[in-house]
């Protein structure tokens, strides 16, 4: 009689058991619905990224494989030949004008990101510890970041001008200021300082966003221990700031390779070649010598030393994390 109970409950219980299983695993067709719809949705996304990004990226690799003149001639097939005069040219680096670019855009994002990964982070914290017209201040940072590279270049330009605004600052306390743009010495310089003006402010918002994140209670608890306020921020708050650090590291790294714009319109390349960049250099070799061939190989040797250089910083981020 004990087990008339238990007998009768047993297909309640089945059909508890099904429906469950039911509601954890959605019906097949509903869940290849749903993944179609997600496409179709993405279509217009992946088909513009496909024809503009992944097509072009493949037919400049394709096309380093060629000599290319501009005009109706037949594209002649040489195979790595551009590549093997890149690599030759190693052996004399100062009297190539590729490899000196490179050099120049290494000791270019080396300084650079390091001036925009402070005076972002200086900027973020000041922006964060103040609460007086906090909101027009970020406005006023933020303006170089969406304000036009050309214009940007033309005020720097006026700045930088043997008679500029810079060197007449510099002639008020008696110093002789530097032929900014003209000296081989003083021309990368110039172009550093003005990019970190502005990009800084990109960055900014990126270290706002995690200062934001941090929270409150672990600062008021250093402040009840003693520490004062530049103890506080170096032992907690930027400890906990190292993944944006990072995160702007690598941007700002992938962003300074990337430079054409400035160096084009205020220098173009010189003087001596000390402000040409591998993006100039790429423009120069194509568009100038009409070498296209050639400069598609110089643009996939680019790539690949970008690649591996956002490689390293994102296993560096991972671990981080």
């Amino acid at each position: 009689m004990a087990t008339q109970p238990a007998a009768s409950n047993a297909p309640i219980a089945r059909a508890i058991t099904d429906t469950a299983r039911r509601e954890k695993r959605p019906d097949r067709g509903w869940r290849v619905g749903e993944t179609v719809s997600a496409y179709l949705f993405l279509a217009p996304y992946l088909i513009i990224l496909s024809a503009f990004t992944v097509f072009v990226a493949l037919y400049g690799i394709g096309l380093s494989f060629f000599k290319v003149d501009i005009g109706f001639t037949t594209p002649t097939f040489v195979g790595f030949r551009y590549y093997g005069l890149l690599f030759q040219q190693l052996s004399d680096v100062a009297n190539s004008d590729f490899w000196t670019s490179m050099l120049n855009i290494i000791k270019y994002t080396f300084f650079d990101v390091i001036g925009v990964t402070i005076l972002a982070l200086m900027l973020a914290v000041l922006l964060h510890n103040i609460n007086f017209l906090k909101g027009a201040f970020r406005t006023i940072f933020y303006i170089p970041a969406v304000t036009s590279s050309v214009a940007v270049s033309l005020i720097f330009l006026w700045l930088y001008a043997p008679q500029g605004a810079i060197n007449y600052l510099f002639s008020t306390i008696h110093i002789t200021g530097p032929d900014w743009l003209n000296d081989p010495s003083w021309a990368l310089p110039a172009l550093i300082i003005m990019n970190t003006w502005t990009t800084s402010a990109t960055f900014m918002i990126y270290f706002l966003a995690a200062l934001q994140d941090i929270p409150t209670e672990l600062i008021e608890a250093a402040k009840v221990d003693g520490a004062n306020r530049f103890a506080a921020f170096w032992n907690i708050t930027l400890p906990l700031l190292r993944p944006a650090i990072f995160l702007v590291v690598a941007l700002g790294t992938i962003g300074a390779f990337q430079m054409f714009d400035q160096a084009k319109f205020m220098t173009n390349g010189g003087p001596l070649r000390s402000t040409l960049t591998p993006l100039l250099e790429i423009y120069n070799k194509g568009f100038s010598d009409n070498q296209f061939g050639y400069a598609a190989a110089m643009s996939v040797i680019l790539f690949i030393v970008i690649f591996i250089f956002t490689m390293v910083q994102r296993r560096l981020i991972d671990v981080e994390s």
